[in-house]
């Protein structure tokens, strides 16, 4: 399963926010980190891949153009996280993520999906919180269910915009570790939207950096992040270096003369 992007071209009010963008195949069980700095179109991008804006281009899935499928069908293939937060209804978490369930359609047998969702919910350490209401819940428990309803599911591509935002250090260790296992394991795609750039070279495959005037560049992230590309794109000097781990990380030293 192949995900491909060609001509895209999106945006508002017939401002465009790229115009015939195309990026190289997308592999199954990739996990892809999609940054870039504030209001560069990392949002519109996993929105109109979502069917939720309008384009021009083409998206295909498995060779499947996404707009040819009835909404239904496209809802079951898809799994979007978006950045606004589960409201903080009197519905207790699990009550939530089968209702999600259920909305999308397809669901027989409750006891399969009764499985999922406990496994779901131990895969991201969140049981506890089954029987609790989300009016009762902090922000990032509310995340946690959010994800929750979108990986219960095993949807073909994972869209998830800013799922660590809400999250301490340690639960945006472990979304992360859950996703890519996820990817990994059913051979799907997952486009993560995300500030962190260690986080990104850390857990993702690739890198897909959007920068301001539309344009964008795909990669392995040890290959895709220089200091050029730093300078370019966010307006800062900074290096890539290996901490005592060997892990790469980003300094970011000082703000560049001219911010992009």
């Amino acid at each position: 399963m192949t995900l491909r992007l060609r001509n895209l071209t999106v945006g508002y009010r017939r401002q465009p926010v790229f115009s015939h963008l195309s990026l190289p195949d997308i592999p199954p069980g990739s996990l892809v980190a999609v940054a870039g700095p504030n209001a560069v179109g990392k949002s519109t991008l996993l929105r109109a891949i979502a069917g939720l804006l309008p384009l021009q281009g083409d998206i295909l899935l498995d060779g499947q153009a996404l707009a040819a499928l009835p909404p239904a069908s496209r809802r079951q293939c898809i799994g979007y996280l978006p950045q606004l937060l589960p409201q903080p209804v009197p519905l207790v978490a699990y009550e939530t993520v089968m209702s999600a369930c259920r909305a999308v359609g397809g669901v027989g047998d409750l006891r399969p999906l009764e499985q999922a969702i406990e496994q779901v919910f131990d895969d991201l350490g969140i049981r506890s919180l089954a029987l609790r209401r989300l009016s009762a819940m902090s922000g990032g428990q509310r995340q946690m269910v959010g994800l929750a309803q979108v990986l219960v599911r095993q949807p073909q591509l994972l869209l998830l915009d800013e799922p660590t935002s809400a999250l301490d250090l340690h639960w945006q260790l472990n979304v992360l570790n859950v996703v890519r296992a996820a990817t990994r394991r059913q051979g799907t795609i997952a486009l993560l939207a995300s500030h962190d750039l260690n986080l990104a070279l850390r857990f993702c495959d690739q890198l897909l950096v959007l920068a301001p005037g539309g344009h964008a560049v795909l990669g392995p992230p040890a290959e895709v992040l220089t200091p050029a590309l730093l300078s370019r794109t966010y307006g800062i000097e900074g290096r890539i270096e290996q901490c005592s781990l060997g892990y790469p990380i980003v300094l970011a030293d000082r703000p560049s003369a001219c911010r992009p």
